[in-house]
């Protein structure tokens, strides 16, 4: 589970990784009631390994970025990879 300890990710996307159509994500996070707006709109890409997920995030340009070591809508865009895990039954994976 999870990549390995001293695993090098100097090729990306990773060896053997899969990748994942996160084009509609954001249509249905909003079809079940999860708006998010355009700085939050951030998750570029995923791949899928076994139970490894990747994923690649990105800020729109422009967006502000003065006083933070981790922008919050990066870290959250990160996160957005869980609703591509599946199985949930129509429902939202939140953290």
């Amino acid at each position: 589970m999870g990549a390995g300890v001293g695993e090098s990710l100097v090729e990306w996307p990773p060896r053997g990784a899969v990748g994942l159509d996160v084009a509609g994500l954001y249509g249905q996070l909003a079809d079940l009631g999860l708006g998010y707006g355009p700085v939050f709109r951030g998750l570029r890409a995923a791949w899928r390994r076994g139970d490894d997920l990747f994923v690649e995030v990105a800020l729109p340009d422009g967006a502000d970025v003065e006083g933070f070591g981790l922008h919050p809508a990066l870290l959250d865009a990160a996160l957005h990879g869980m609703g591509l895990a599946g199985g949930q039954g129509g429902d939202a994976r939140l953290p």
